[in-house]
This record gives C-alpha cells, sequence and structure tokens, in this order.
C-alpha cells in the first residue's frame, strides 16, 4: 500500500511548494495521499485578514478557498448553504468545517477542528475523522475523539487511516510513506506494518513482527515494542 501513498499528511511532506498532502480516492478504487493545489490551505488558514480557508461548492465541483469567516464556534451547531453567488459553505469559524453526526436517532451538524496532524487537536481528540466531500478527490481530516485500540497485524482500520504501535498501545493514525531503514520521528511516518524504532543509530522504519510467533524476521531480531503486548519491530541483530 505504500506506493499508493505519494506524501505524507501528517507531517506535511513530499510536496512541491504551493501545494498540500491530503487523503484521496485513486483511480483503482484504492485510498492513499496526493498532492493538491489550492488558493489555501484549510489547517494553515493562510487567507487574507478577516477571511477563513474552508471547502466551497460551486456548480458541482468543490474546492479550497479564501470566503468569509463564520461565527459558530468549536463544537457548535452549524449549517451549510449557498450565498447569493452562487458559493455554497458554512458558517463555522476559522479553522473549522461543518460536520454531520448522528444526534438521538437522527443527523446534527457541528462545527469541527480541520487538522493534519493530532499535534493540531489539543488534549482531547486526535486528528482521526476523515471527511468525503461531494466534487473533491481530497479527503480532508477533522479532529475526533480518541481512536480505539486497533491490531497492527490486520486491517480494521477505516481507510486511509492504518493501525500503528503508540505509547498507548495501537492506534488508528494517517497512514505514513517511510520505507523500511529510513529515518522517522512517530510511527505513522512508516507504511503500514512498520514502526518507528531505536536501532542503536537513530529512530528507523522497522517491520512489525510477533515475538516468538508469526509473523516472523525475515532478517534481525523481533524486538517488543514498549506498551505494545504481542507486538515486536525487526532490528538489526
Amino acid at each position: 500500500p505504500g506506493t499508493d501513498f505519494a506524501c505524507n499528511v501528517a507531517r506535511q511532506e513530499g510536496c512541491p511548494s504551493g501545494q498540500s498532502c491530503h487523503f484521496a480516492d485513486l483511480e483503482d478504487g484504492g485510498t492513499g495521499s496526493r498532492c493538491f493545489a489550492a488558493e489555501c490551505d484549510v489547517v494553515r488558514q493562510d487567507c487574507p485578514q478577516g477571511q477563513r480557508c474552508t471547502y466551497v461548492g460551486q456548480g458541482g465541483a468543490t474546492q479550497r478557498r479564501c470566503v468569509e469567516a463564520g461565527t459558530a464556534e468549536e463544537g457548535a451547531p452549524c449549517t451549510l448553504a449557498a450565498n447569493d453567488g452562487g458559493l455554497t459553505y458554512d458558517t463555522c469559524q476559522q479553522g473549522l468545517f461543518c460536520k454531520d453526526e448522528p444526534v438521538d436517532g437522527g443527523t446534527g451538524f457541528f462545527c469541527r477542528r480541520l487538522c493534519h496532524a493530532t499535534s493540531e487537536c489539543g488534549e482531547q481528540g486526535e486528528c482521526n475523522t476523515v471527511l468525503r466531500l461531494e466534487g473533491t478527490a481530497e479527503l480532508p481530516l477533522v479532529c475526533g475523539p480518541p481512536s480505539r485500540q486497533c491490531d497492527p497485524f490486520g486491517e480494521d482500520c477505516t481507510a486511509p487511516l492504518s493501525c500503528y504501535p503508540s505509547t498507548s498501545g495501537p492506534v488508528c493514525a494517517g497512514t505514513g510513506t517511510r520505507r523500511e531503514g529510513e529515518a522517522c520521528d512517530f510511527s505513522n511516518q512508516c507504511t503500514p506494518g512498520s514502526a518507528c524504532v531505536d536501532t542503536g543509530g537513530g529512530l528507523t522504519c522497522r517491520p512489525l513482527c510477533r515475538p516468538g510467533g508469526t509473523p516472523a524476521c525475515a532478517t534481525g531480531t523481533c524486538r517488543t515494542v514498549g506498551n505494545n503486548p504481542g507486538v515486536g519491530a525487526c532490528v538489526p541483530s
């Protein structure tokens, strides 16, 4: 799956200047990441003062554009409607997006924070909720509740997220692109099925393994990953 991920969403790495990295639905039906050019970035919020960057619909297409900032705060109810110029966008403040959520058997709409990485979500959330918007191939992310634990040897995370070891056990997180042996800071910078571990010469991406079980290491030694019972990483012997 690593070949489908052309850039790193969480770190915003791998794209030319003027483009940003987003998850995307691919032509073959899979999910990956791609570089997209647009007027602005929904996380950096690099629009002129008094405006915000958000996803704007017009004529069946959806693009990131600079528009007037809304007034609804994070977590507050919001609406999505067309203005006099035929542009459709929501009533949320800068950096937020109006997301549909189940409420008492129905559907409500609330402003949630747009993000590229969990570090942008504060202490109570993670950048783990994927939006699928009509008229764009981009799959933006918003902050959601902490991810449930998952199986790093399975495929039980919703694409484009993958399961990685973390300090609190395996969690679903944005998929990385770095391959075996490449330097890293976090496990989800690596391709699925690997983790970022210290091999003695610095942190690098290494394949996952089960200590004393399957999958085993083709080369090296299966060393347990702390706080992740039954999960190891193949490190050079």
